[in-house]
């Protein structure tokens, strides 16, 4: 079963390792064209959401995590328990949303797409197309809408699949943490004295005095 630290420093791990393969990129130059020019505003609302995702994934690592040892010691949700598929189902549905922010962005990617087509289209007039001077600025326009499309779809898968990595590794943790508490769960049950006010046909029946032999009992 993970332990609590265990958990943290996996996530710590991987985000920080992504995060310095990222600033040696932006160190080297190789991020400037994502944030110059039109597609500068792509990356800005894109890089938002990714941080919005980051930021609950940590949140829910560290719950999860402290949950992990709370069920270890035999307290948190354990001691609450009462239908063990309620818990899951919740457990599980407050890290559904990072599946949602995932998405998002590479929708948000193929949106970016479609905005670099549409701004070389909207520059291009028919007067441009048909005068040869006209040529370059055409190439131009049709360069920095490519741009656009490329690193918009780029950034956003990029973003997408670093999302994805933290919501698999939540998804593992909720899995341990959601067969821990049912495990315990089952133990208890088992251990629980019954309460029930089911005859115990295990104990011998006395019968009452008299009772063979035909006499009234009192």
């Amino acid at each position: 079963m993970e332990e609590q630290w265990l958990l943290k420093a996996k996530f710590v791990a991987f985000n920080l390792t992504i995060s310095a393969f990222v600033f040696v990129l932006y160190v080297q130059g190789w991020l400037d064209r994502v944030l110059t020019g039109h597609i500068a505003v792509a990356t800005a609302i894109i890089g938002i959401v990714f941080l919005v995702g980051l930021v609950m994934s940590a949140y829910r690592v560290w719950k999860i995590g402290g949950e992990l040892d709370k069920a270890k010691l035999g307290g948190g949700r354990l001691m609450k328990v009462e239908s063990e598929r309620a818990l899951e189902i919740r457990l599980f549905s407050r890290i559904s949303h990072l599946q949602h922010i995932a998405n998002a962005l590479g929708m948000l990617g193929l949106i970016g797409t479609a905005w670099g087509f549409s701004l070389f289209a909207a520059n291009i007039t028919p007067d441009m197309v048909g005068n040869a001077a006209s040529a370059g600025a055409m190439v131009t326009t049709l360069a920095s809408g490519l741009g656009v499309a490329i690193y918009a779809t780029m950034l956003g898968g990029a973003l997408c699949l670093w999302t994805t990595c933290n919501l698999q590794l939540l998804r593992g943790a909720t899995a341990s943490l959601c067969a821990l508490i049912m495990d315990e769960a089952h133990a208890r049950s088992r251990l629980a004295p019954r309460t029930t006010g089911a005859p115990d046909f295990a104990t011998p029946q006395t019968a009452p005095y008299g009772a063979l032999g035909g006499e009234a009992t009192p």
